[in-house]
């Protein structure tokens, strides 16, 4: 590789599987375009499980080289968490077969499935992150095929637009004090999920100064657009601030638990 992979980047390298000593050919541009869109998809895919649409990631061409026929893809976050690095955590999941995480996140596992459609048996194909290396070969489908089938936690594919009265807790970024209304990101206790809190301005900034950087239970009205497992946001009630231990979630109303555990905290939305 002409640079090393960025931590907020993943490189995708095809090659033709040949005999030693056999001078490549060129890949078909059909290939190339087939692999690209299910590894973008998958990016989006991985931005829409764990971002709300206000803090979804952007996307841009980072690497391409002809020569050795690679792409780059860099993400520009707007949170602190990354769906490279969740998509990393799930291709990971599929490699050791462990394929509860993944089947939790039915969008990211249809892509993935779409990545499997993508590979031909004459090319290799190897996904590149600053601290790994994946090689997508015909185990890799066999892996995400039997994830597919096993059916071990099945989900609806979609979710309903709605409400639900919701307390979360989680670590709360800096308070943004600018415009009509008041706004913090809260970082769930999987790491990867974060959900965009709405404060009322009548709270006072003197009472919400010392929940900032803090880790804190809040509760609310927890809004869903239908197009995510997360709420769009959660206009805030109440805050305080809570002990770091086990995610903690209650919902109420238009929302409803139909999973023994959640790994960022919330469940499907059935309300309307």
């Amino acid at each position: 590789m002409s640079s090393k992979v960025g931590s907020n980047e993943i490189r995708v390298l095809i090659r033709r599987v040949e005999a030693p000593g056999f001078k490549s050919d060129f890949i078909p541009a059909s290939l190339f375009k087939k692999i690209f869109d299910a590894f973008f998809f998958t990016l989006l895919a991985a931005d829409r499980e764990i971002h709300t649409k206000s803090a979804s990631s952007q996307f841009y061409i980072s690497h391409l080289s002809h020569a050795a026929c690679q792409f780059g893809i860099i993400e520009r976050q707007r949170s602190a968490a990354s769906a490279i690095g969740f998509l990393r955590k799930c291709a990971d999941c599929i490699r050791r077969g462990e394929y509860e995480t993944v089947l939790r996140h039915q969008r990211l596992m249809r892509a993935f499935h779409r990545i499997a459609k993508a590979l031909s048996p004459g090319y290799s194909v190897v996904a590149q992150y600053h601290d790994a290396e994946f090689l997508l070969d015909e185990i890799f489908c066999l892996k995400v095929g039997r994830a597919r089938s096993s059916g071990a936690l099945l989900q609806r594919d979609g979710w309903c637009a709605g409400s639900a009265a919701m307390r979360l807790e989680g670590r709360l970024e800096a308070i943004d004090y600018r415009g009509a209304s008041w706004r913090g990101r809260l970082a769930l206790a999987d790491g990867a999920s974060e959900i965009e809190c709405v404060f009322d301005r009548s709270i006072g900034e003197d009472a919400l100064n010392p929940f900032g950087h803090k880790y804190v239970r809040v509760t609310g009205r927890a809004v869903f657009t239908g197009d995510s497992r997360l709420p769009e946001r959660l206009e805030v009630m109440t805050i305080e601030q809570a002990k770091l231990g086990p995610a903690a979630v209650e919902v109420e109303g238009s929302a409803s638990s139909s999973e023994e555990a959640h790994p960022n905290g919330v469940g499907p939305v059935n309300g309307a």
